[in-house]
C-alpha cells in the first residue's frame, strides 16, 4: 500500500478523491516518515465493510435467539459499536468479556 506524509496527503487529496471518484479502490495509507498510521479508502469500500460487520452481527444474534437466548442492551451496543468501525475486533470482544466476567 502506498504511505504518504501528511503533507504529501493535503498536497495531493484533490487528486486522491478523484482516483476513488474514478472507481479506484485502492487503499492509500497516510503517516508520520512513511509509517501508516491511517489508511483513506472510498467510502463504498468502507459502506462494503461495515455492512459485512452488521451481517456478523445479525447472525450472531438470530444464532444466540435460536438458542433461546436474547443479547443484553450492553452487548447489542459493544457489537453496533463495532458494526461501525468505532472499535477494533481486539477491544470488542474483551469489552464482552469483561460484561460477561469471563477474563
Amino acid at each position: 500500500m502506498e504511505t504518504l506524509s501528511v503533507r504529501e496527503t493535503r498536497e495531493r487529496l484533490s487528486r486522491l478523491l478523484d482516483r476513488f471518484r474514478s472507481g479506484d479502490r485502492t487503499p492509500i495509507g497516510v503517516g508520520s516518515h512513511r509509517k501508516t498510521e491511517a489508511v483513506m479508502i472510498p467510502v463504498e469500500v468502507y459502506d462494503e465493510l461495515t455492512a459485512e460487520r452488521s451481517s456478523s452481527v445479525t447472525q450472531a444474534t438470530a444464532s444466540l435467539r435460536a438458542e433461546g437466548l436474547t443479547p443484553s442492551d450492553e452487548a447489542a451496543a459493544i457489537t453496533q459499536r463495532w458494526a461501525r468501525g468505532e472499535i477494533s475486533t481486539m477491544q470488542m470482544r474483551a469489552m464482552i468479556r469483561r460484561l460477561h466476567g469471563i477474563t
